[in-house]
């Protein structure tokens, strides 16, 4: 039973969001199969304006992330303590990822600063049966390499050799978000030093297959240009 202090903070918020709704945001979301049972489209700069007038609160977060309302889920992103959350309990949110959008905005909010992110990423990395695991765990990382945090060896290897995986292995039959999160951490990995770098553009040697297409060769151009000249 939810308190009656939690009902009237979630009674504000949804006037809040409708009072910040975009109704030609949500049908275009709509009309891309992005269905909610409530879109407000409100857009990420309002929504976290409303997240920063309310308490960071478990309690609160809870109670948004378990209704089908897009921005309830990315302002419970927003609101959970990051000291009282596990990744035990991330794992359980990623089963519940609806779309590619809450993924990055959990990734970005709230999963990277995990004190506990590196044993969350071995379990994601791993896990081909919940749609958005590894995804979310290259997710995870780009925001980690973004902020220039060194991992321990095992996960480092890890994302290589996963990133490899799902790049350039036809077979393993990636989605496209999978691969699109997958090379956006290879980037930021690759920005650190050259010799990193040259480590995420040599794993492409063992795929000389995949450098025959298309494909193959446009991922290694677009990594290459990006550690050539953002670094």
């Amino acid at each position: 039973m939810i308190n009656r202090m939690l009902q009237d903070e979630l009674k504000e918020i949804r006037t809040q969001l409708r009072l910040a709704m975009n109704g030609v945001i949500s049908t275009s979301m709509r009309e891309k199969g992005i269905a909610y049972k409530l879109n407000f489209g409100v857009p990420l700069p309002e929504i976290r304006q409303i997240a920063a007038t309310h308490k960071p609160d478990s309690e609160l977060a809870a109670a948004l992330w378990k209704e089908d309302i897009r921005e309830f889920k990315i302002l419970a992103s927003l609101l959970q303590p990051v000291d009282e959350f596990s990744s035990r309990k991330a794992k359980q949110w990623v089963k519940e990822i609806p779309y590619l959008e809450i993924a990055e905005q959990c990734s970005h909010n709230l999963f990277y600063k995990l004190p506990d992110v590196e044993d969350l990423l071995l379990e994601l990395i791993f896990n081909v049966e919940d749609e958005y695991a590894r995804t979310v765990a290259y997710l995870v990382w780009a925001e980690l390499f973004k902020a220039g945090k060194e991992l321990i060896a095992p996960v480092r290897a890890a994302f290589i050799a996963e990133c490899m995986r799902t790049v350039a292995k036809p077979d393993f039959e990636a989605s496209f978000k999978e691969k699109q999160a997958a090379v956006k951490a290879m980037k930021f990995y690759g920005r650190q030093s050259a010799e990193r770098a040259r480590q995420m553009l040599g794993g492409f040697d063992e795929f000389p297959e995949f450098m025959d297409t298309s494909e193959g060769r446009e991922i290694y151009n677009d990594l290459k240009f990006e550690f050539e000249y953002c670094r």
